[in-house]
Parts: C-alpha cells; structure tokens; sequence
C-alpha cells in the first residue's frame, strides 16, 4: 500500500479562529489522517454504522507558527477523509475554538452528521456517549494539551462499546518537564489520568533501574488500558513525535484497540507515514 498525498492535511485561511501551533504539529497530524483513512475504509460494510469522536477537537485549523501555512485539525482531517464516517462526534471547552468548528463545518461539510458538545469532555463524557448508538464501531481521538485526560473518562465511553482509541500521550512535554510536582502524593492529575494511586510505588523500583519517567508512564497508560480489555500496546508500537529539527521527545501518538486488524492498519502508518522532518527538510 502505497503512502497517501498531504493534500488533505492542509487547508486554506478564512476569517475564524485560527490557532498559532508548532511545526512538530504536523507530524502529529499525519498519522492521524492516515489512520483515520485507513479505518473507515475498512470498517465501512462490517458495522451498522461507524463514528469519529473528538475529545478535543479544537477549532479546526490552526497556522504552523512562523508561516503561512494552515494545517486541518483532527476534526476536519476525520470529516476530509475518502470514505466519510457515518457521525461524528466532537467535544471541546473552548467556546471560541467551538464556535470556529461549527461555522467551518456548515461551510465545508453541511451534509456530514456532526454532533457539538461544549465543555470538559470530562465532565460531558456522558453526553458524549449518549450521542453513540451502541451498534456503532468508534474511534475516537484524545490529544489534550497536557496529562488531562482521565482513566474514568475512558472507561466510560468505552463500556459495552467497541471502541478503538488513538490517544496522545504528552509524558515528555508535561509530565517530564513537572516531575517533582507529579511525584507530590497531594497532586493527582496522573493518579486520575492512570486511574491508579499506586504508581508511585511501582516508578520508585523502576527508576533504580535507570528507567526514563516519560516511557514508563506510557507503559503504566498502557498497562491501564490492559485493564479496560484492550491488547497491550508497547513502546515500540507509538509513534514518537520530536521537536522539529531536534532528537527531543514530545509525546507518544499510541494505538490502544481489542482487534488485530487495527494494528495492521496501525503498521501501515507507522511504515508509510512521512518521515519526521528535521533540520536538513
């Protein structure tokens, strides 16, 4: 299977909110559009029907800093795709950046079935899934901007539901960057995200074994996703995304489903998906 073109990663400026953001934001978007491609192609006559959720779905576009250039958020990347989903889903607190996404989306895609949910997607988790039909295959996207995302949050879009997650895991750029703030018992914004206070004890025997702390916190995301059903994901299964032009880490794009078949899908964006651009780009 050969890589699919860019041309659906980038979009034109218009008169809405548009979001400054760093390049290493493409290379994040890229695999996201090819995945999403790849999925709804494939699940298109083997589910009553399929859904797209967005936790945090932003404005819709956003400008790589320093350019010209204006990149698709996940949300319009899921709605642009060849095979479109049959509904989509999208959660996001900022009424600004929502505000943005509804008129871009009448705009673009007035026929698609897109349902709006304002707030924290926290705290609407049970909107959210009332919006789902149960016969329905999910996938659903979760990139915060830090370790917001909760294992409660998870566990109740996913029961009784199939749903595949492609989640965003920022250990390198908030978690690693606070570690001492993280590793306060008082402070439980990981204990909520892992759902597990226990963690702590389990990162004071890996660290004698000169363990990095964002790796092990993905693998203890993993482990948590182990325990909602879904197939162990490993390190070497998430794409990294570095800092444009650097070897510095920034956070984890990982795959957590129960069905092989996603994970050959997943290969082909790991295999196919451009390379990360660096200095010489």
């Amino acid at each position: 299977m050969a890589p699919m073109e860019n041309k659906t990663l980038f979009g034109d400026p218009d008169e809405f909110e548009t979001p400054e953001v760093k390049a290493h934001t493409e290379d994040k978007y890229d695999p996201v559009r090819y995945y999403c491609d790849l999925f709804s192609k494939g699940m298109q006559y083997k589910w009553a029907g399929r859904v797209y959720v967005d936790l945090y779905s932003g404005s819709g576009k956003c400008r790589i800093k320093g350019t010209n250039k204006i990149l698709l958020g996940s949300s319009l990347i899921a709605l642009s795709v060849e095979v479109p989903f049959d509904r989509y889903v999208f959660c996001e607190s900022n009424p600004v950046r929502l505000a943005a996404l509804v008129e871009r989306v009448k705009r673009m895609y007035p026929e698609r079935n897109v349902q709006f949910v304002e707030g924290d997607c926290n705290e609407q988790i049970q909107r959210i899934r009332d919006l789902i039909p149960k016969n329905n295959l999910v996938l659903c996207f979760v990139d915060p901007y830090n370790c917001d995302i909760r294992y409660e949050t998870l566990k109740s879009l996913t029961a009784g539901r199939k749903v595949d997650l492609l989640c965003l895991l920022a250990f390198q750029m908030d978690a690693k960057r606070a570690k001492v703030h993280y590793l306060n018992p008082e402070n439980r914004k990981l204990d909520d995200m892992l759902g597990n206070p226990n963690w702590r004890d389990r990162w004071a025997e890996e660290q004698l074994k000169d363990k990095d702390f964002a790796r092990f916190l993905a693998l203890e995301f993993a482990r948590s996703m182990q325990g909602l059903g879904y197939r162990r994901t490993e390190l070497a299964d998430m794409k990294v995304i570095k800092i444009t032009g650097k070897h510095v880490p920034l956070y984890y794009l990982a795959l957590f489903s129960k069905d092989p078949m996603a994970f050959k899908y997943w290969d082909q964006v790991l295999k196919y998906a451009p390379r990360q651009r660096g200095l010489f780009d």
